[in-house]
Parts: C-alpha cells; structure tokens; sequence
C-alpha cells in the first residue's frame, strides 16, 4: 500500500505549499497517495478521459485538516489549491500514445472529502484528443516530480477501471524497477533537499492499456 509523494519545500504553494513537511521524517518519501484511476471511453471504443481519485496518508491528511483549522478555510479552498498547483504539471500524469504525450484538459467535477480519516480528492480529466486503444498501446505513469510523495495505485480492488470499454480492453500494471542505487540517493535526501523533478518517475509503476 502506498503512496508517498510530495512538492518540494521550495515549490511553496504546491498542494497547500505542498507540503507542511516535517522534519522528523528524513528520507524521500516522505508522504504517500493511493491512486484509484477510471479510464472513461466514448461509444466509438476512444478513451475519452480519466477520473483519478487520490487518497493521502493519515498523517498529511492532518496536516491538510489543521491547516484548514489554523488558516480558517475551507476543505474546498485547499483542493482549489491542490488542483492548481498539479495542474502546472499535468496532474502528474503521463499518457503515451503512438509515439506523443496526451494532451489533458482542465479537471471537472472536483471533490474532497474524508474516508476513514484520510483526505480524499476525486477530480476528471477530459482528454482533448481521445485516444484509440486499438491502434496503438496507451501507457500512463503518475508521478509527483521530486518524489517527496510516492504515489502508486491501491492495493485493493478495483483500482483500475476500464468504464465503457469494449470488451477486448485490458491493462497490465508493471511496478516500478529502480535500481539500488537510485533508492539509496533517494532515502539520503533531507525534508529540506530536492532530488529534482525527474527523480519521482523513476519509482512510478506503468500501466499499459491496450484493446484487441
């Protein structure tokens, strides 16, 4: 189970000035995202858009709770701030297909809420150009850059779910494969120190979607 993803201390305002680090955790990750994903497609068989729910560890979902009490806002005012500050970054989400990257739309239908006192986000992506499983593999990654949070899809089922699909439609979920080395200089930084933005997709799993 987990997820431990971040934004870095010097990206303040990224999810809530994401983070509200603390320094009695001293290695990356230092928080974690359970990852639900609903891949939506149309009546011609094209992935449409996906709706990602994320939910966060019991202890960042604190820090988001007491925030919220401290600053005297609203749950609603902190997703509008979480959803702000990913989207600079694709929702730390990567869609291959034939070749490019998807392009995503703005998220709709944005909702936070508590789910066994973990904060949980649901919010759809539209796709602009929808996709065709059929003619070419769709491969995605979530990742947040700096691997302050890990984010990896739950454990329990379903987390992956094809909504629509033609009965030929599959996925297969690979998880990551970092090599010993790399985990090493991940679990030496500090709460304070970035690895930088391309350290968080090398521990994301790869989901490739593919229809017969």
């Amino acid at each position: 189970m987990g997820l431990q993803h971040y934004y870095r201390c010097g990206m303040a305002g990224l999810m809530l000035g994401m983070l509200l680090g603390s320094s009695s955790l001293q290695a990356h990750p230092h928080h974690w995202i359970d990852v639900f994903a609903e891949w939506q497609f149309d009546t011609k068989g094209l992935i449409s858009g996906v709706k990602l729910r994320w939910l966060f560890d019991d202890y960042y979902s604190v820090l988001l709770v007491d925030d919220a009490v401290t600053t005297g806002e609203e749950l609603q005012a902190i997703l509008n701030k979480i959803l702000s500050n990913t989207a600079k970054h694709h929702y730390f989400l990567q869609i291959e297909h034939e070749g490019g990257e998807a392009s995503l739309g703005t998220h709709e239908q944005a909702t936070i809420g508590v789910q066994n006192h973990r904060i949980e986000i649901e919010f759809l992506l539209p796709i602009t150009v929808p996709l065709d499983p059929r003619h070419s593999d769709i491969v995605y990654q979530i990742a947040e850059p700096t691997y302050y949070f890990e984010m990896l899809h739950a454990e329990e089922s379903p987390v992956i779910v094809l909504k629509d699909a033609p009965p030929s439609c599959r996925y297969r979920l690979e998880p990551p494969k970092p090599d010993a080395a790399l985990v090493a200089y991940a679990a030496s930084l500090g709460v304070n120190e970035s690895g930088g933005d391309g350290l968080g997709i090398q521990f994301a799993e790869t989901v490739t979607i593919r229809c017969e």
